[in-house]
This record gives C-alpha cells, structure tokens and sequence, in this order.
C-alpha cells in the first residue's frame, strides 16, 4: 500500500534505531510544499520560480531519496508510485520524498492465504526500474515545466524528446523546455538531463539505467551548469585576468 509520510509508524516496517534515518532523509513534518506540476514544477516555497540549477538540485534530491528507499533500509521499498505531486521541499528547498510504498505488518507477515501483496517489498518484479520510469515523468515535469496526467502525453514528449536529441543544433530542445529557465540553462546540462530522462522512460525494463547512474548523470548536469554560470560570472580565465590587471598597473 501507499502510505503518507505524515502517517508513518516506525512499527510499520522498521525498528526504532532506523526511524530517525528515514526521517532524515525522506521526511519532514513542518514548512512542506509541494513541488507540483500545477505549479509548473518552478515554484519554490515562496511562490518563486526555481531556476534551472534549484531544480536539478531538487531532482538529486529526490534521486538520492529513490537510493535510500532501494539500498539504505532492510527490505527495500520499491514501485513507490512516484509524482511529483508526492515530492515535497522544505524552507531550505530541500527535496523529500514524501509519500512511498510501505507494506504494513500485516502484509509483511501474512498467514498463508491471507490477503495482501503477492510479492515481498524488496522482490517486486523490477520494482526498481519502475520508480527509475517514474522518475523519469518527474524529469519531463521539470525541463517542460508542464504537467503530466496520462501515459499517452508521456509518449508523446518522449517521442519529440527523442527527435530533439538526434536533432543537429539545439534549437529544437529548447523547444521543449519551460520558458522561465530556457536563458539561465546551459545546454549541455539541459542535454545530459534530457538524456538520463529519456533512458529512464525505455520501454524494457533493464534498459533503464540504475539509481547511482541517474544520481552520477545529475550531479554531472549540476556541474556543467555550475562552471557554465561561473564562466558567465568571470569571462576572463585567471591568467586573462592577471594580464588584464598588470596592464591596467
């Protein structure tokens, strides 16, 4: 079953000493908002519009709470049903998964015959690569800046995505990305977060890529963004600098 992080019980599935771990890295009880899609996934917890680097931070967030839920708990939860309505962000901008697939005791310990799910929580059938396709709509959420609500739309964007990536010159992507980041977003973090999305929407199973894979291609998209803006900052490399500088002396 589904189950609300505000309704969580340690009981439930994990002991004590593990309940603070979960909370820390999924939960928070105060100052939530939604990252939702009726929000054009770029409002912040005031109302402002999240740039391009707020929301790749915001997705590492959400893809390092998916490697918790997968490895950092004995049984892992997967097929979590993710939505971006589900992703929360505190104050801080701080990501957290904030609804997830939790079977409760009596689906973990069911007598023979008892009613519940068919398969433990951590041997759902490619349980993980589903939330890797999950994760993959909230990334179309992110870069369209649009939502989401039936599985024809995500065909639909994962075909012109598809066709914008083979594309010669970047015109055609920007196509596709939500306007109110289009001129402070490099397009090379654009493109390598295009990339992982649409890997993650494969139609087999084993060809979406692993956690750690998406996670390592975010920070990597995070990065380029980074220097793109610090290049941006100080067009000058430091040498270009020091020249400059002993001329002006």
């Amino acid at each position: 079953m589904e189950t609300s992080g505000a309704e969580f019980h340690a009981s439930f599935l994990l002991n004590p000493a593990s309940h603070w771990v979960l909370n820390n890295y999924l939960l928070s009880y105060s100052n939530l908002v939604f990252l939702s899609s009726s929000s054009s996934s770029s409002e912040g917890t005031e109302g402002r519009r999240l740039s391009w680097g707020q929301r790749i931070s915001t997705t590492i967030g959400v893809a390092k709470g998916i490697q918790f839920l997968h490895g950092g708990i004995i049984p892992g939860l997967f097929a979590n049903n993710l939505k971006i309505t589900n992703i929360l962000m505190d104050q801080n901008q701080v990501a957290k998964i904030g609804s997830y697939n939790i079977p409760i005791l009596s689906e973990t310990m069911k007598s023979e015959g008892g009613a519940g799910s068919k398969y433990p929580s951590d041997r759902v059938p490619n349980g993980d690569k589903i939330d890797m396709y999950d994760f993959g709509v909230i990334l179309l959420e992110v870069v369209s800046g649009r939502p989401i609500s039936s599985i024809y739309e995500v065909e639909i964007m994962k075909e012109q995505l598809q066709s914008a990536l083979t594309a010669q010159g970047p015109s055609k992507r920007w196509n596709l990305v939500d306007p109110a980041v289009s001129k402070g977003c490099s397009d090379d973090s654009m493109r390598t977060v295009m990339e992982i999305c649409l890997r993650c929407l494969a139609k087999e199973p084993t060809q979406r890529p692993s956690v750690e894979d998406m996670l390592w291609n975010l920070q990597f998209a995070a990065q380029v963004q980074d220097d793109s803006r610090s290049s941006e900052e100080s067009p000058l490399s430091p040498s270009q600098q020091l020249h400059a500088q002993s001329a002006e002396d």
